[in-house]
């Protein structure tokens, strides 16, 4: 029983990097059950065994992926809830989307070459928010613990601020990933949030 479930999650796992290494190279649109099954090695059976369409696989690619990156680097992440901390914390994940190929590939496709319709959104927000809340609830923690400190600015909404800040990450990855400058993500990470955490700062 054992044995079968590890070929299982094998199967499904090189599923998963099958469907990363053909969306990213045709689109989600182009992209088909049968080209991801080839180039997986196995029959198209067998992806549908695991995933019931193609929203259903883009949802548990994007859940996959993050988690497990999380977990890999979890022990990097600062503990405290300082802005140093942040600005530590985006540095440790743009520098894991430039060293780790992979990581990279996923985030381009996600970010740069996704096509996302309203439908589709609908249909993979519950992962999509796992992304998008375990950064904000950083940012919220360390905004708060902040303010809680006199750190920030008497006036900060911190509910539009984390917004903010969250969308100045994600706006410098998805110009790294689609190489509209020729610096280093981390380097353009720590002028940008750099520059807007400290103008938080009373």
């Amino acid at each position: 029983m054992r044995k079968s479930k590890e070929e299982a999650e094998k199967t499904r796992y090189a599923v998963l990097e099958a469907a990363l290494d053909v969306f990213s190279e045709k689109g989600y649109a182009k992209a088909t059950f049968d080209e991801i099954a080839t180039r997986a090695g196995y029959t198209k059976g067998a992806v549908y065994w695991y995933f019931k369409n193609k929203a259903d696989l883009v949802s548990s690619l994007i859940a996959e992926y993050v988690l497990r990156k999380q977990e890999q680097i979890a022990s990097l992440l600062p503990k405290g809830n300082t802005l140093d901390d942040l600005l530590k914390y985006f540095e440790i994940w743009s520098e894991v989307s430039q060293s780790d190929v992979r990581f990279g590939k996923f985030r381009r496709f996600i970010l740069c070459q996704m096509e996302w319709s309203e439908a589709l959104v609908e249909k993979v927000e519950q992962n999509l928010a796992k992304i998008k809340n375990g950064h904000l609830e950083k940012i919220n923690d360390v905004l708060v613990e902040s303010r809680r400190k006199g750190v920030l600015k008497e006036d900060t909404d911190i509910d539009k601020v984390q917004h903010s800040i969250l969308s100045a990450y994600m706006g410098i990855m998805f110009s790294y990933l689609s190489k509209r400058f020729v610096y280093s993500a981390t380097e353009m990470v720590h002028i940008g949030l750099g520059l807007m955490l400290e103008g938080l700062k009373k």
